[in-house]
Order: structure tokens, then sequence, then C-alpha cells
């Protein structure tokens, strides 16, 4: 593939055919030649992608620590393989979104604050709630990644409203999103993790998430000396139109007592990707 593969592959009857968890190392070619409004030149949809960046990193953390506090509790040795690779994984996007943002900083925008402001969010999650909703936590938010990996995917329109270079960064960090997408899950149900759990978790991520998100935006817009304009709003709310319905409808199916994250067949996309990513070789 195009990216170097430093680790294992980690394959197993619990993923589809053809599908593995595979932590690859994701290299930038020129983040200089990003723009300010790298997504759409729309100011609107980039500092909502930029805070998403910004909260990453402390998130993947979140995962990390959440799913291996209860590591040693899985006797399954195909999942305790997967969690190694999602672990490593997950490490790699952290070092690749630290990259990323960084670089906003020549745009204006205050990285140390608002990374300070991520991670006291995290952390503050992480000393109050129990470890199992903790866990839980990850396993809503996981899902949340997958939902926007699959749309990645799955609507062009997004992708080739991006500029290439972190088109093609966050097309990795979705692919990868995919892979991994039921390994929490699949934790969280081996150690007694139950439905009314996972649901009380999913709705303290929202109540707990949202806020800090929505003050990350707001500070990145202030701080962005190019006026919003009627036709951005427009176009915005336009991609968004395209999005919310087939997200409204995976975020919905979260909440069935049925639900595993392979519900979703996201083979194909993955298996596309794979292609896609051997021929830039």
């Amino acid at each position: 593939m195009a990216m170097p593969t430093p680790f294992p592959a980690a394959s197993s009857s619990r993923l589809p055919e053809g599908v593995s968890v595979q932590p690859r190392t994701f290299a930038f070619r020129d983040l200089e030649s990003v723009p300010q409004h790298w997504f759409a030149d729309n100011p609107i949809l980039t500092h909502v992608e930029n805070a998403f960046s910004i909260m990453i990193p402390p998130g993947e953390r979140f995962f990390i620590r959440a799913v291996r506090h209860f590591e040693d509790r899985v006797s399954d040795p195909e999942l305790r393989t997967l969690v190694k690779a999602f672990v490593q994984q997950e490490g790699l996007h952290m070092r690749a979104h630290n990259q990323f943002n960084q670089s906003l900083g020549r745009f204006g925008i205050d990285v140390k604050r608002e990374i300070a402001a991520a991670e006291r969010v995290m952390d503050s999650m992480q000393r109050r709630l129990p470890h199992k909703v903790q866990l839980g936590v990850t396993v809503f938010l996981e899902h949340v990644t997958a939902i926007g990996a699959h749309m990645l995917f799955t609507e062009p329109a997004v992708a080739e409203s991006m500029h290439p270079e972190p088109a093609r960064f966050w097309r990795w960090h979705a692919a990868e999103e995919l892979e991994h997408k039921a390994v929490a899950f699949d934790v969280f149900r081996a150690v007694g993790g139950g439905y009314f759990l996972r649901i009380f978790s999913a709705l303290a991520a929202v109540l707990l998430l949202t806020p800090p998100l929505v003050r990350i935006v707001r500070r990145m817009e202030k701080q962005d000396p190019r006026q919003v304009t009627d036709e951005m709003r427009r176009s915005a709310r336009e991609l968004n139109g395209k999005l919310w319905r087939p997200q409204l409808r995976m975020l919905a199916q979260y909440f069935k007592p049925g639900f595993h994250p392979w519900i979703c067949d996201d083979e194909p996309h993955l298996k596309q990707w794979y292609a896609s990513a051997r021929e830039t070789t």
C-alpha cells in the first residue's frame, strides 16, 4: 500500500472476509500547500472539521485507556489480537492529527489553547466516569466516527470538496476507523456491558462532548478574519442536507438492542480503498 505498514495486520473471523485491522503510518506530502479553508473553500465546514481534528488526539488516548483497562478480562485470543491492532491504529491517528493540528497555527488559530481545552474535557471524563461507562462512551464514539467514515466513502461530493492533501488524510483515517469499528463494542460485550449501559454511555457522551466541541468551533470562527457570506452558509447547508438523513438512520441503528457495528456492510468500501492505495505505490 501507499502508506508504510510497520505493524502486522490483525485478521479475525470477527471481520468480513478480506478485511483486517492494519495499523499504517500516514505521511503528509505537503501540509504547507493546504489552504486555510481547505473544505469547499468554506470557513464553516473547515472550522467544524478542524475542531474534530483538535478533539481526536485526546479522544483517541481516552479510547485506548478505556479499552486497555479491560484487556485482561478478554479471553478470546482473536479479540485480544484485534485490541492490540486497535491500540496501534489509534496511536498512529494521534500522531498524524497532532501534525495536522499544529499546521493550523499558521492561520492564526490558537492551537495550544484548543488542544488544552480538548484535553481538559477528556481528562475530566476519565477521572469522573466509571471505567465501564468510559468503555461505553468509547463504543458510541467509535460508531459516530464510523458513520463519518462511511459517509466519506459513500458520498463522493464530500471528499471532492476537500483539498487533495486533507482528503487523502481523512480517507486514510476513515478506512482504519471502519476496520476497527467493532473492537471496542466486542470488548464491551465480552466484559458484560449491556444495552442500558450502552445507551446511558451514549447520552453521557453527547451531553459532555457537544458543548466543548461547539465552543472550539466558535472560537475558530472568531479568529478567522474572513467574513462568512450567505452563499457560504447555503453551501454548508446543502452539503449537510445530503448527509443528515443517512447519518441519522445509521445513528438510530445504535439504539436498537440487536445492534452490532458490522450491521453496516463497509467491506466493499474498504476493499475499494485497499485497491486505490495499492495503485499509488
